[in-house]
């Protein structure tokens, strides 16, 4: 494997001499741009094409503990946008998001530290670190608590801003259904109905 070598070629020894070292670096170039590009010695119409990107978080949670939430961010820079990541652990995953910083020093975060899932009972983020997650559960009396995690959709992290409820087949009527809380974790309901289906949509961070 080569190794790059700094200073070479050196203009102290005869090329004729330092041309292995020179060749050497060549090709430790070629090893280290094609980690993320198709290299330059890939001799095809994509040769420089990025292949995927690599980001080094810029903040972690071990250099911003606890969650790294809000995560330190670079320096804005006035006309240029910055994309960068942050590793964060908020109760659901340790991993690492994107964001966006604006030249106005607006950041953006971009996604979040899970997959959406896209299921009947299932979640998605939205930019600036919002979640939305839906699911259909069935009222087992008039008024009730149901846990997020019991819908098989997951706690909120901070905030649960706001929960929209509806009666979900032919036989549930809407009027009088009310959610008359709502944590992080769950939100209570009343209705006029028992053993009904219902649906609901919840938006939070």
């Amino acid at each position: 494997m080569s190794i790059y070598q700094p200073g070479i070629p050196t203009g102290t020894v005869n090329l004729d001499v330092d041309y292995q070292n020179v060749q050497n670096n060549f090709r430790q170039l070629d090893t280290s741009f094609g980690v993320d590009h198709v290299t330059f010695s890939n001799q095809t119409a994509q040769n420089g094409y990025h292949t995927s990107i690599h980001f080094n978080p810029f903040s972690t949670t071990v250099t911003n503990p606890p969650n790294n939430q809000p995560p330190v961010v670079p320096a804005a820079v006035a006309g240029y946008g910055q994309l960068f990541s942050s590793q964060i652990n908020d109760g659901i995953n340790t991993d690492t998001a994107l964001y966006f910083l604006t030249g106005g020093n607006r950041l953006m975060q971009l996604t979040r530290n899970f997959a959406p899932v896209a299921l009947q009972n299932g979640y998605t983020f939205l930019p600036g670190g919002l979640i939305l997650q839906w699911a259909r559960f069935i009222a087992s009396g008039n008024t009730g608590t149901l846990t997020f995690a019991a819908a098989g959709v997951i706690p909120f992290p901070n905030n649960c801003f706001i929960v929209i409820l509806q009666g979900d087949d032919n036989t549930t009527a809407n009027e009088n259904l009310l959610v008359t809380a709502r944590t992080p974790t769950s939100f209570s309901f009343k209705s006029m109905n028992s053993g009904k289906a219902y649906t609901f949509l919840a938006l939070g961070n």
